[in-house]
């Protein structure tokens, strides 16, 4: 049975509802089972299971369980929750997630509302304790179906700063053959070079729109994901350096619940100093046909719809069209409401 602790000052306070703090390990599927009833409720083809939540828990970056996640309980039950952490952008300010969910049967009473409130005032306690000259924004990402999301954000004084596209190829017929070049080597991934690929991964997203992770947390997150499965990743070499991948991968669990066969081409990145020579294309259409030999019969990606290195293209390219979009949603973290 979840412990629930004594309301501390500080917290929301709502008719029927108590708010505590998390508790681990027995959150992690509480957690995993409200995502899911939402993402049913808004119609998204995502399923996020109990191990995920706990790799992400057990290796926290930039973000305490502890003090940064809020619950909130009816008769026994989880029907809400919010969470924060912080991460350093790659134009030199910082952003401070707000994020959280609401249990379908208990959308537009107002439980949203105060979840944001108080993950809001936290985030500006911890804020507090960082440098003033810092750029600080809270920062929200959603998809655009759903719809109570987009308008409890900009009903808080949310704005849309970048759009994200999830693309699909519904079909891994007719794979395009997009040649490497003759000094490039495709060499199976090995756990020897997990840390070779982690930092490229780094370096190709600090030319990113956005933040990236590069803390020791991030990558034994990324050790850990239930997901990970290097036989599924593309991986080229010119010598002894890594110059392009893409850390692809099947979610078995979720595939099940959605009928769906779908692999994922996932993290694809081309160092910098070998950008423009078609090696894009090339890891792109060489995951899709490591998808296809894997028994997937579909394929999906997320991207930024204003990728300055053509990403977009690249994917049209291979096949891809876009299915759904995202919003990146921020807010100066010292907004008032107007009057």
């Amino acid at each position: 049975m979840t412990t629930v602790d004594p309301v501390e000052a500080g917290f929301p306070t709502m008719a029927g509802v108590i708010f505590r703090r998390l508790n681990r390990p027995t959150d992690d599927g509480v957690v995993s089972g409200l995502l899911n009833a939402a993402l049913v409720a808004d119609e998204l083809p995502h399923r996020i299971s109990a191990a995920q939540i706990a790799s992400w828990l057990d290796h926290p970056s930039r973000m305490d369980p502890a003090k940064d996640w809020l619950m909130a309980e009816a008769d026994g039950k989880l029907i809400g929750y919010c969470e924060g952490g912080w991460e350093q952008d790659n134009d030199g300010g910082r952003n401070y997630g707000v994020w959280g969910q609401v249990d379908p049967s208990w959308r537009r009473r107002g439980l949203g509302t105060l979840l944001l409130h108080w993950i809001e005032a936290r985030q500006r306690t911890v804020a507090a304790s960082h440098p003033p000259e810092v750029e600080k924004r809270f920062e929200s990402w959603t998809h655009e179906a759903e719809i109570g999301r987009l308008a409890l954000l900009e009903s808080n004084g949310y704005t849309v700063a970048r759009y994200e596209f999830e693309m699909e190829r519904d079909h891994l017929d007719d794979i395009p053959d997009f040649p490497f070049p003759d000094d490039v080597e495709l060499r199976p991934a090995t756990e020897e070079h997990l840390r070779a690929n982690f930092d490229l991964e780094v370096a190709v997203f600090r030319d990113h729109w956005g933040a990236i992770d590069d803390s020791d947390a991030a990558f034994q997150r990324m050790r850990t994901d239930p997901r990970r499965n290097p036989a599924l990743w593309v991986v080229a070499w010119h010598g002894d350096q890594i110059v392009a991948q893409s850390l692809n991968r099947i979610d078995p669990d979720a595939n099940t619940d959605l009928g769906l066969r779908r692999g994922w081409v996932n993290s694809v990145g081309v160092h910098r100093e070998w950008r423009r020579r078609g090696l894009g294309r090339a890891i792109v259409a060489a995951s899709l046909r490591v998808l296809r030999d894997a028994g997937m019969t579909s394929a999906a990606l997320g991207v930024d719809a204003e990728n300055p290195h053509g990403a977009l293209g690249v994917y049209e390219s291979c096949g891809f069209k876009v299915a759904r979009r995202g919003r990146v949603y921020r807010k100066p973290l010292e907004w008032s409401e107007p009057g």
